[in-house]
């Protein structure tokens, strides 16, 4: 999917919600690229020949809009013990609506939510981005 593509798909509050943390993520000096369901907020890794999708962007559409976290790959990249943490961490956003299903961490609707709370949001994701440069192998 492209970028205009996947913003066609968002509802208006989405759409400014995503373009701004996309701008953030790729003004920290990492990638966006689409795939077949959205947007990935990932980072290129020499090591792993390949893009560490750490955040999948939904648009929504048919179905919810959602940022997604995959554990798994979390785990595999990150360890156990960080991955826990930035899940807690998002967790304890006030206001914000996620679930935790087997192994994906949902943000529903984060474009809905309160300013405050997107804001929150943003800020920490971008903070977990600068983080992910120096703990996943450029």
């Amino acid at each position: 999917m492209q970028l205009n593509d996947f913003y066609m798909l968002c509802d208006g509050d989405h759409r400014e919600f995503f373009s701004v943390l996309i701008a953030d993520w790729q003004d920290a000096g990492f990638v966006c690229e689409g795939d077949e369901e959205g947007m990935q907020l990932g980072i290129h890794s020499i090591s792993a020949n390949a893009l560490v999708p750490c955040f999948s962007l939904r648009a929504g559409g048919a179905d919810v809009a959602m940022i997604r976290l995959d554990i798994t790959i979390w785990h595999t990249y990150l360890g156990y013990e960080y991955t826990s943490e930035v899940v807690r961490e998002l967790m304890q956003i006030e206001g914000l609506k996620y679930q935790h299903r087997m192994d994906i961490f949902y943000i529903e609707n984060p474009g809905h939510a309160l300013p405050q709370v997107q804001k929150t949001l943003r800020n920490k994701i971008h903070g977990f981005a600068l983080e992910l440069g120096k703990k996943i192998a450029p």
